[in-house]
């Protein structure tokens, strides 16, 4: 799945995805702004990095909606809506721990801090993780500041499943401006 951010204003961005079988969608306005990482960019990165697969993100490439975001193709249709509620009822807990780890990471991060410390972390997320959480949103943050309104950049969804218990773990991945 791709995921495009756009510049749509001085504080404004929009949220698109597509992809094999993905319902193409977008959320716009998308909340959240901010001048160096916009937080549902800082979830993209979080989800990714950690292999939370049933976050938004994940929830939008298994076909559902997040309860945010809305097709391309026009309102959205009785079995779109009952899937993507489905999914995000199912998948609260992750839903719930992509928002901590967003949370506590864009403060790490913003803090400038060398190194997270495992008190910074949430249950099963290691100071590594969030340090790599960290250099990923170092990475999206440099392109995303050289954009102007208008311009777009497009991050891609690894996706796949992680080991019971365990949180994927992989380096920071292509991210395109």
């Amino acid at each position: 799945m791709n995921v495009t951010f756009t510049r749509t204003g001085e504080r404004r961005y929009r949220v698109s995805v597509e992809g094999p079988g993905v319902v193409s969608a977008y959320m716009e306005p998308a909340p959240g702004y901010d001048a160096r990482l916009p937080h549902d960019m800082a979830h993209f990165v979080v989800e990714n990095e950690l292999g939370i697969m049933a976050g938004v993100f994940g929830q939008l490439a298994q076909g559902g909606h997040a309860n945010t975001f809305r097709p391309v193709a026009g309102p959205p249709r009785g079995r779109i809506v009952k899937r993507g509620k489905r999914l995000a009822d199912t998948n609260r807990d992750d839903a719930m721990l992509s928002e901590k780890v967003v949370a506590i990471a864009c403060r790490v991060w913003n803090d400038g801090a060398p190194r997270p410390t495992p008190a910074a972390g949430v249950d099963g997320v290691s100071a590594e993780a969030l340090a790599r959480v960290c250099r990923a949103f170092d990475a999206a943050s440099a392109v995303w500041c050289r954009l102007r309104v208008g311009e777009s950049m497009t991050l891609t969804w690894r996706g796949g499943t992680r080991e019971k218990g365990k949180r994927r773990s992989r380096t920071p991945r292509n991210i395109k401006g």
